[in-house]
């Protein structure tokens, strides 16, 4: 918990940040109360979350105490993005077709040309989205933009190695197959439908299908499917749907797939690895500030108990080699974990919808988003909010938005162990006719 005295409409307040291993939670309190006493940490702690079990607090007193602490604040922070694209010719319906596809077509470039730069991976500099930039194993080329202080990697199907003999195109879906959003676009209308492609990662698809050309103006159509339990995430896909080829398309697309992976991560097959993640990061940062108090301080110092933060019945909380590692990029590297070397997508099961939907046959409606709100206990003493919670949809990303905190270097490697997820499942699917987000 920190703590910070503010100056506020002429009375000073103090206010407060809960870290707790299921959210972090934010609170403003008067500095006296109608007693005219001070309240304790514990006491204030209580008044965000009364199911705080903690009599005390040990405070913490070393020269890295606000670094480590910022460091656990910013692993929700994440500006680095990777999506796959796949290229649907006319009448491919089968994961194989699209997986197999060497030959593009000059609109496809056209559209790859829109969407970023191509770039050389030998030796390229920035965010390299898992893609070799030494030996060449993952192709010679790919697609990179930086959007908003943010860098994206395009993993493009056609741009990822081909093996010869191999139906499945393992080399390709290795990648594409472990993205959490997808871009397809389609040469020309044709029934598209999520199972196609069998992955426990990929929860969102973009499906992109140029239009005739009006006096040689290039246009294009979108539609937009996602899991049944990820949140709606903007912006809202306008009716109709058709888009010309140009700058305001593309800040459109790229807004689309980075809020589309910040909302994948509060459907439930992701959630369960945040709070195990998010509790194995407070721990860590818990013991090293409690050690290295004791250190500073002296061995004659007493330690107090450690805070104790309200968890879900049953909760686990794995040893992480060390608490820098950032929040999203962990919650992937341990899904990761799980999968069979001959599985790259991490799933054996592919979902079987039995009907396929022509996403040019129906318009795709709007959704609405939902909040949700904490209750404080004493709310008349008390303003609360919470962050980084799994349970509230993620905020959207505007042209405009704020630049994010810098980014720090991390690992490849996590050490959190990855859970058992279940087989895909038709209904978890929102058709990209009936039900598909905008």
């Amino acid at each position: 918990m920190s703590l910070k005295n503010e100056h506020m409409a002429g009375q000073d307040h103090t206010r407060i940040l809960l870290r707790l291993r299921t959210e972090t939670m934010h609170g403003l309190i008067p500095v006296t109360t109608r007693s005219g006493i001070i309240p304790s940490p514990a006491r204030m702690a209580k008044m965000l979350n009364e199911q705080v079990n903690v009599d005390n607090f040990m405070a913490v007193t070393c020269l890295s105490a606000s670094p480590l602490i910022a460091t656990y604040d910013e692993h929700v922070l994440v500006n680095n993005f990777k999506f796959g694209v796949l290229y649907q010719k006319f009448g491919q319906t089968t994961e194989e077709e699209l997986f197999g596809n060497n030959e593009t077509s000059p609109v496809f470039d056209e559209f790859l040309e829109m969407l970023g730069q191509r770039i050389k991976l030998k030796d390229h500099k920035g965010y390299r989205g898992g893609l070799d930039i030494q030996n060449g194993h993952t192709g010679s080329e790919a697609v990179y933009e930086r959007y908003e202080e943010r860098q994206i990697m395009f993993h493009v199907a056609p741009l990822l190695p081909h093996t010869a003999g191999d139906a499945q195109q393992l080399q390709r879906k290795r990648h594409v197959g472990n993205d959490i959003v997808a871009l397809v676009f389609q040469e020309k209308a044709t029934p598209f439908t999520p199972d196609m492609i069998a992955s426990h990662f990929l929860h969102a698809f973009i499906v992109v299908t140029p239009l005739e050309s009006n006096g040689g103006e290039t246009r294009y159509k979108v539609a937009v499917t996602a899991r049944e339990d990820v949140p709606f995430f903007g912006p809202t896909l306008p009716q109709p749907s058709v888009f010309r080829k140009g700058r305001e398309f593309k800040e459109f697309l790229l807004t689309k797939l980075i809020n589309a992976e910040n909302a994948c991560y509060k459907a439930a097959k992701f959630a369960q690895l945040e709070l195990r993640t998010r509790a194995s990061l407070l721990q860590n940062l818990a013991e090293d500030l409690k050690s290295k108090t004791i250190e500073f301080l002296g061995a004659g110092v007493r330690s107090e108990p450690v805070a104790v933060s309200p968890q879900p019945e049953g909760f686990g909380t794995p040893k992480l080699d060390g608490p820098g590692a950032r929040f999203i990029e962990t919650v992937k590297k341990a899904i990761y974990k799980g999968r069979s070397p001959s599985d790259p997508s991490g799933d054996s099961t592919k979902g079987s919808l039995n009907k396929k939907i022509n996403i040019h046959d129906t318009p795709t409606p709007n959704s609405g988003r939902s909040k949700t709100s904490i209750a404080s206990s004493s709310a008349s003493a008390v303003s609360v909010r919470s962050a980084g919670g799994s349970g509230g949809s993620s905020p959207d990303v505007t042209s405009r938005a704020a630049p994010p905190r810098p980014h720090h270097d991390h690992s490849d490697d996590s050490s959190l162990n990855s859970v058992d997820l279940d087989p895909l499942d038709d209904k978890d699917w929102l058709s990209c006719g009936k039900g598909a987000t905008g």
